[in-house]
């Protein structure tokens, strides 16, 4: 794993995406999106989605992909050790963070 993640931090000079780890294991492994369908029941489209960002890394898959590829589901899910957090995350924070102040004072 450390290794193909140097190879792919070399040719992409940016965070490696799920996707694009799973895709690296994947190439590694010497396995086929067809050979994966036929070993865990998610068809090859969706794991082409999931390689190219057009579908998200969920834990379910992680598990999946992970125990074809021998890799751990967190390094599928959060491939840089830190959690891309979306819009509706952030307000959920910011929300929060009212919240907790507001009781703070009151």
């Amino acid at each position: 794993m450390k290794r193909m993640k140097k190879v792919l931090h070399k040719i992409l000079s940016e965070d490696l995406s799920p996707g694009e780890i799973l895709r690296g294991a994947r190439i590694e492994a010497g396995i086929s999106q067809y050979e994966i369908e036929e070993i865990t029941g998610i068809k090859r489209t969706n794991i082409s989605a999931l390689e190219n960002g057009r579908i998200n890394m969920t834990s379910h898959y992680a598990e999946m992909l992970g125990a074809v590829l021998k890799l751990h589901p967190a390094d599928l899910l959060y491939p840089n050790r830190r959690i891309i957090k979306s819009a509706e995350i952030l307000e959920i924070e910011k929300k929060a963070d009212i919240v907790i102040k507001r009781r703070a004072i009151g």
